[in-house]
């Protein structure tokens, strides 16, 4: 082992000595002190990077004293009650009856038509019925005179032109009740089609001051939805002892004078 280069086992040996020596050699790293200010900032660090915020919990509320809920159904407003809130209207419109003029009237059943032929009687307009093409309504007029479509509305203010007096249409909604099945607010709304595409002049809803508020606030909802209506005019009033309800479903009134008299229908 004394040559002058050693090789093999023997370079492995020395040269492992020198490794140790030189860690032997190395100055030492330098311990932090708790006591040293030094230390107290690092923790202070360490402490706030790896810190988990704090959930406080939300407070109770206490429940001595409270009412109990309840699990009463809510139940809506009736129709009446809705339509009594209305704001009070104005006063109502004159009639229109200038040649050409297209007055429309809806009711229930034969309520329009009767005051319809009371005005024509009056004024001299022509009378015609109001409904959509190949309707049982339509198809009880024998001659055919009926305001289906925009067309026809068209050639009856051409007619009240060349007579000098207005035409007044009359519409008899079959639906009514506060509550109608499928079939009948199809029809309702099929008749109100028909009435919004004739684009008349002035519309009024003939409502008779006798029947339920709440079957004729049903109905008058169902056309105020759908079309512009002008006022209201109120038959009946000799029948009840309540007529001014009518005010109360905020439309301006017109009332009709002799309304109990019953008359044929349209032929």
């Amino acid at each position: 082992m004394s040559l002058p280069t050693r090789v093999g086992l023997a370079a492995l040996l020395e040269d492992a000595e020198n490794a140790e020596r030189q860690l032997l050699d190395a100055p030492l790293v330098e311990q932090p002190s708790t006591a040293r200010p030094d230390f107290a900032a690092l923790l202070a660090q360490m402490t706030f990077d790896t810190a988990q915020p704090i959930e406080h919990p939300v407070p109770r509320v206490p429940v001595a004293g409270l009412l109990p809920i309840t699990g009463a159904a809510f139940t809506p407003p009736t129709a009446q009650a809705a339509i009594e809130a209305a704001p009070a209207a104005g006063p109502p419109p004159l009639p229109l009856q200038s040649p050409g003029d297209l007055v429309l009237c809806i009711g229930l059943r034969a309520d329009a038509e009767m005051l319809a032929r009371d005005w024509a009687e009056t004024t001299g307009a022509e009378l015609i019925r109001c409904a959509p093409r190949g309707s049982a309504a339509a198809d009880a007029v024998p001659d055919g005179a009926v305001l289906s479509d925009r067309r026809d509305a068209a050639a009856a203010r051409a007619r009240g032109v060349e007579r000098g007096a207005a035409c007044i249409a009359v519409l008899g909604l079959t639906a009514l009740g506060a509550e109608v099945d499928a079939a009948g607010a199809d029809g309702r709304d099929r008749q109100l089609g028909v009435a919004a595409g004739i684009l008349p002049d002035q519309l009024w809803l003939v409502v008779d001051v006798g029947r339920k508020p709440e079957d004729t606030a049903a109905w008058v909802a169902a056309c105020r939805d759908a079309l512009d209506v002008h006022g209201v005019v109120a038959i009946g009033g000799e029948e009840t002892s309540t007529p001014h309800s009518v005010a109360a479903l905020g439309l301006p009134v017109l009332w009709a004078h002799n309304s109990n008299t019953r008359k044929d229908s349209l032929s």
